[in-house]
């Protein structure tokens, strides 16, 4: 005879309900942030989730400790490496990769988080080391990657291909500083407007790394 598992205490989720409820309460909050900004009230994220609010205060006592979960799932979106399409020439490879990286960098998500991390000094230490991890992983990597493969077929002269992605790098979050601290992160991205900064930034880089080495 086999021992059946012990019952569950009535009322209580089970581990997946549990991870589903979190998961529908971070979705929620992540939405509603880009729409209200962190003046969010938790009243406004129980009533939109449609649970109640035992079980949403529950899994999390107060909003501080809901917005560093929506904080940590940001983050955790933006881990897979971002990818340099294929063009015709390196040129607009390197073009459409930047374009990439500055519709990322300047979405409304992206304009959420930042204001999280400056409502609340911890929320910005825990996620420091996560988001260094992130630039690195989503940008800086595939960037310095691409580059290096230019340098090997003689394309691009000998260079420190990783001084070079970090530069590139901070030109495009620069931008998403830029429209933040401008007061222009909550209207509209003009895709024509993000594409002329595009270009911009990949001549001024690509003059720079076909510029001889040693100056």
């Amino acid at each position: 005879m086999t021992d059946s598992p012990p019952a569950r205490r009535p009322g209580r989720p089970s581990r997946e309900e549990s991870a589903q409820i979190e998961h529908r309460l971070v979705e929620t909050t992540m939405r509603m942030l880009v729409e209200h900004g962190p003046s969010l009230t938790m009243n406004t994220i129980i009533t939109a989730s449609g649970l109640s609010r035992k079980t949403v205060y529950a899994h999390y006592p107060n909003k501080p400790a809901l917005f560093a979960a929506v904080v940590r799932q940001m983050l955790g979106y933006a881990l897979q490496p971002l990818a340099v399409p294929p063009r015709a020439r390196w040129q607009e490879r390197l073009l459409s990769f930047v374009e990439q990286c500055l519709a990322e960098v300047c979405e409304p998500y992206a304009t959420a988080m930042r204001r999280l991390l400056m409502l609340n000094s911890s929320f910005l230490e825990e996620a420091r080391p996560h988001i260094e991890q992130v630039v690195v992983r989503r940008y800086l990597d595939p960037l310095a990657t691409y580059l290096q493969s230019l340098v090997d077929q003689g394309i691009l002269p000998d260079q420190d291909v990783a001084f070079a992605a970090e530069s590139l790098t901070s030109l495009i979050l620069s931008e998403s500083h830029r429209r933040f601290f401008q007061g222009e992160a909550d209207s509209t991205i003009d895709p024509a407007q993000l594409e002329r900064h595009a270009r911009r930034l990949t001549a001024l880089f690509c003059g720079g790394i076909l510029s001889p080495t040693g100056i």
